[in-house]
C-alpha cells in the first residue's frame, strides 16, 4: 500500500504523542541526535520553524530536518497540527517565563556547560538582571560557535518579556 507523501509546513505545530513521551525515557527506537532533539523540543506550542530555529537549523527546514520529522511522525512519536487561519491565542509573557526559557535553552545549546552563567541566571530577578544574563549567555553561545542559536534564543527571550510586542 502506498502512503501519501506527508506535507510539512513551517507553520505546522508538532506535539509529542503518548508514545513520544514514553520514548523520552525508554529510548527504544534508537533515534539519531537530530530526531531526539526534535522530540525533546516539540511542545505543542511552537511551529516547526520555531523548533528548527531553537535547534540552530534553517527555519525553512532542510532535508535532514524534514526527514527527521517524518520519521518521528511515522514512528507515532510526534503528531502535527496543521496551521489554521484562526487567530493564535495570546502568548503568555512574563519575566519568569523569559528567564526559564533562557536558562533551559542555553543549558541545552551549551550541552550543560553553563556553570559560569548560573549565578547570573539565578540573580536575574528583574528585567535589567535578565538582560545582563542574556548578554552573557549570548556571548557564551557566540564563543561556542552557536551563532544562529544565539540569535534565535535572544529574539525569543526578548519576545517573552511583558513589554514585548507579538509579531
Amino acid at each position: 500500500m502506498l502512503v501519501p507523501e506527508l506535507r510539512i509546513s513551517a507553520t505546522d505545530v508538532a506535539f509529542k504523542t503518548a508514545e513520544g513521551r514514553v520514548e523520552m525515557v525508554a529510548r527504544k527506537h534508537g533515534l539519531g541526535p537530530l530526531e531526539r532533539a526534535l522530540l525533546i523540543v516539540a511542545d505543542g506550542r511552537q511551529d516547526f520553524a520555531a523548533l528548527l530555529a531553537a535547534l540552530g537549523r534553517p527555519a525553512s527546514g532542510d532535508a535532514e530536518s524534514r526527514t527527521a520529522l517524518r520519521r518521528l511522525i511515522e514512528l507515532e512519536l510526534l503528531a502535527l497540527t496543521p496551521a489554521t487561519d484562526a487567530p493564535a491565542p495570546a502568548e503568555r509573557k512574563s519575566l519568569a517565563l523569559a528567564r526559564l526559557y533562557l536558562m533551559e535553552s542555553v543549558e541545552r545549546a551549551l550541552r550543560g556547560k553553563t556553570d559560569a552563567l548560573k549565578p547570573l541566571l539565578r540573580d536575574a530577578t528583574d528585567e535589567a538582571g535578565l538582560r545582563r544574563a542574556l548578554l552573557a549567555c549570548e556571548k557564551a553561545l557566540l564563543d561556542a560557535g552557536a551563532v544562529s542559536q544565539a540569535s534565535a534564543i535572544r529574539a525569543r527571550c526578548l519576545a517573552l518579556l511583558p513589554g514585548a510586542r507579538s509579531a
